[in-house]
């Protein structure tokens, strides 16, 4: 790998720290009695109905989604860019989709009344 390659990875390696630290944070602070409405809205965190793209997963969709378009733009030896680049897209989608789709339907069981208008 080139020089400038190595600091871009060691750039994305740390961000990706920070990230899980941030996350273990949020594990931490689930990790003692909690009552139904703060698990809730520490959920809504992740994952907001009324603006999916401005939660955690919205995020991480952003993320894999500039994953994919870099994907198509590589060149493989041999292999289809786009194999890979719809992969990631899917996982993009599944993120911001079905996972917060699903996020949704518990913080509405736990606490209703604290839908965000």
């Amino acid at each position: 790998m080139i020089p400038a390659a190595c600091t871009r990875l060691e750039r994305v390696r740390a961000s990706a720290g920070i990230a899980k630290l941030a996350v273990q944070q949020i594990e931490d602070e689930l990790g003692g009695p909690i009552d139904a409405e703060f698990l809730a809205e520490t959920l809504r965190e992740l994952f907001d109905e009324a603006d999916p793209k401005g939660g955690v997963l919205g995020s991480l969709n952003q993320l894999l989604t500039m994953a994919s378009r870099a994907a198509a733009l590589t060149p493989l030896d041999g292999e289809d860019s786009e194999s890979a680049a719809c992969a990631i897209e899917e996982a993009a989608a599944f993120a911001l989709d079905s996972a917060g789709m699903r996020l949704h339907l518990a913080t509405a069981t736990l606490h209703p009344q604290g839908e965000r208008p």
